[in-house]
This record gives structure tokens, C-alpha cells and sequence, in this order.
């Protein structure tokens, strides 16, 4: 048999090998030395881009372990971390809205380092042909017992999107996370009271923050994300109207203001020198989400108002008084700006006002 053929290549680790049909293959053999102290592993590759793009891997790895630099860990195609990559360079992942890929993001990362049941490996690390219904399940329970069944939930649903686009890749053959019949957690039901509100905006003005107690009654009498209202510019108010794209569905929505929020917002707009409508007066720039709920927890605690309030309760709120008032569904999805009657049925809350109105359109 004739014995195949070696040729050593100029980057460290690199060598090719000539089979006995002719082929070439390129193998990444480090010492094992380097082995040890970096757990590299000994590879061969079809082609020479890859091989070399290991090798020199390997070989800065080892490097930056003998100056105490902890080196970065080399990402197999087949592992969770490469699903999770490919996943967030195609449009399933472009097309998501700020505020989505930033709460993707932060479970993902939360996810990279869990060791789930007996598995030795962290999540990241595993290869996506590993990861089966019984991986899926166990990982649930333990989120679900650990964190809690909202955390369980919304991770499993989100590493659903990541396996559906790797089955679209060619890069998984199956999605564990499909139908594991997850439970819906409770849809939140908490209402401000009107007077809440006025304390909570009146609370703000006397600490001199008085644009986060405009932004709560924009998203009171608009019925809005907070997301939309805390990034609001004078810009989008025109003619007494605001007109704007919803950053969550890309939905774009003209609303009328009410005379209390035009008389507010006149009377910001004397000392409002900036483009944002909602600002951190101490800076005169513009909230971030964190500094944003900093503060608002700050004026809500000043007001002695419960901590279960929270400023997008102030949308369902507003639409759920919408509803008191006997609007139409398509006038109140006008406003909120949902697409679907489904969805608009989460945010107006059952009350007391809405059953009495419904019994007497019935019997007069």
C-alpha cells in the first residue's frame, strides 16, 4: 500500500496530506503540551481555509496562555455558540426590533454558561446534535425551578426561532424546542387608578423631573409602550397630533392628543430646548432604559405608590378605559396600534364598568 504523503506547511500545527487517491486533506496536529494546557484538539479538514484558520487559532491561544491572557474559545461548527452566530447574521435576527434583540440577547447570554441536568458541558459548548427533546425538557424544568416559568418559557421559545433558522441553514435536523406545550404564564392585569397617575405626575414635578411625568401621561391618554414615548421627539407632535412608527411591529399610528396632554405638553415645550420630549433634566440628555427605570422607581417610591405599578401598565390602563368609554375594537386598535383583536384582548382588562355597559346595551 502506498503510504501517504505528508508536506509540512510554514503556520505552526498546519501540515497537508496527500491521500491514496489522490485527495489532499490538511490536519491541525498541536503537541501535546499545547493540548494540555489550552485543550485543543487534533482536527483534519477538507479544505485549507478552515485548517489554517484553526491552526492559527490554536497557536494564538497558546500564545496568550503563557502571558496569563485567557484565551477565546475556538467555535466548532456544530456547537450551540455557532447556531446561536449563524442565527444573529441572518434576517430573522436584522428584522427584530431594538428592544427585542437586546432581551434575545441577554437570555442567550444567560444561556451560554448553564450546565444542564448531568450534562459536563455548558450550554454553549454542546453540539447541536446532542440537544434533543430530553436535553429541551431538562432544560426547561431547571429554568423553570431555578428562575421562574416567564424565564422558562421565553428562552425555550427563543431557542425555538434559533433551531428553526438553523433547520433552514441545513445546520440541525431537528427542533427539540418545538411543541413542548409550553404553559401560557398569566397575563398581566395591573391597572392604575386615576388618581395614581395624577399623584405619581404631580410627584415628579415637585422633584424638578417633570418630562418622566409627562412621558406617564403620554402612555396613559395615548396608550403606548413606554419604549416609544421615552424616545418621543417634538418632531412626531404636529398639529396636535403625534404621528409615529411603533418601534415593537413597526406599526405606524396617528393619534390625536387630549387637551390635557396638549396643555402639558405646551407647557413643556416653553422650557424644552431639546428634541426629545422626555429627558433627564440633571443631564439634559435623554433617558436610557436603565437610568429610565432608576428614576421611575425613585418618583414612585416619593408618591407611596405600590411597587407593582409599572409604567407599561399605564398602556393597558389607558386602553382598558378606552374600552369603558365604548369605543369601537377598531377605534382602540387604531390607537394601540395591534394588528390583531387576539392580542388587543391581553391589554383591555375585564371590568366592573365594561360588564355593567355590556348589560344594559342588552337590556336597555
Amino acid at each position: 500500500m502506498r503510504p501517504r504523503e505528508i508536506v509540512m506547511s510554514k503556520i505552526k500545527y498546519l501540515k497537508s496530506v496527500r491521500l491514496k487517491g489522490g485527495s489532499t486533506k490538511w490536519e491541525v496536529s498541536p503537541p501535546n503540551y499545547v493540548k494540555a494546557a489550552i485543550d485543543a484538539k487534533y482536527r483534519r479538514f477538507d479544505n485549507h481555509i478552515d485548517a489554517t484558520e484553526y491552526a492559527i487559532h490554536i497557536s494564538e491561544a497558546y500564545i496568550d496562555h503563557r502571558r496569563g491572557i485567557e484565551r477565546k474559545q475556538y467555535i466548532e461548527d456544530d456547537t450551540v455558540a455557532a447556531l446561536v452566530n449563524a442565527y444573529k447574521g441572518t434576517n430573522s435576527w436584522t428584522q427584530l426590533s431594538a428592544n427585542s434583540k437586546r432581551t434575545y440577547d441577554q437570555l442567550l447570554r444567560c444561556m451560554q454558561n448553564l450546565r444542564v441536568g448531568e450534562a459536563r458541558k455548558p450550554f454553549q459548548t454542546m453540539r447541536v446534535h446532542n440537544i434533543d427533546v430530553s436535553y429541551a425538557e431538562a432544560l426547561y424544568q431547571q429554568l423553570f425551578k431555578d428562575v421562574s416559568q416567564h424565564r422558562a418559557n421565553h428562552t425555550c421559545k427563543v431557542l425555538r426561532r434559533v433551531w428553526t433558522v438553523g433547520d433552514r441553514l441545513g445546520m440541525v435536523k431537528a427542533n427539540p424546542f418545538r411543541n413542548m406545550g409550553l404553559k401560557k404564564t398569566p397575563a398581566r392585569t395591573v391597572l392604575w387608578e386615576q388618581e395614581q397617575v395624577q399623584s405619581f405626575i404631580d410627584t415628579a414635578d415637585t422633584m424638578n423631573l417633570p418630562s418622566l411625568g409627562t412621558m406617564a401621561l403620554m402612555c396613559y391618554h395615548l396608550c403606548q409602550r413606554p419604549g416609544d414615548m421615552r424616545k418621543m421627539t417634538w418632531g412626531k407632535f404636529r398639529n396636535e397630533m403625534f404621528g409615529f412608527e411603533q418601534e415593537k411591529n413597526k406599526t405606524w399610528v396617528d393619534i390625536p392628543a387630549s387637551p390635557h396632554l396638549i396643555k402639558r405638553l405646551q407647557e413643556a415645550n416653553i422650557s424644552n430646548s431639546h428634541d426629545h420630549i422626555v429627558y433627564y433634566e440633571r443631564t439634559g440628555r435623554p433617558y436610557d432604559r436603565r437610568l429610565y427605570n432608576k428614576v421611575f422607581c425613585r418618583i414612585r417610591e416619593a408618591a407611596n405608590l405600590p411597587s407593582v405599578l409599572q409604567m407599561r401598565d399605564l398602556r393597558r390602563t389607558g386602553a382598558t378605559e378606552m374600552a369603558e368609554a365604548g369605543c369601537t375594537e377598531d377605534e382602540l386598535r387604531s390607537v394601540t396600534g395591534h394588528q390583531s383583536r387576539d392580542v388587543l384582548s391581553i391589554y383591555v382588562r375585564p371590568t366592573k364598568k365594561l360588564a355593567a355597559a355590556g348589560i344594559n346595551k342588552r337590556f336597555g
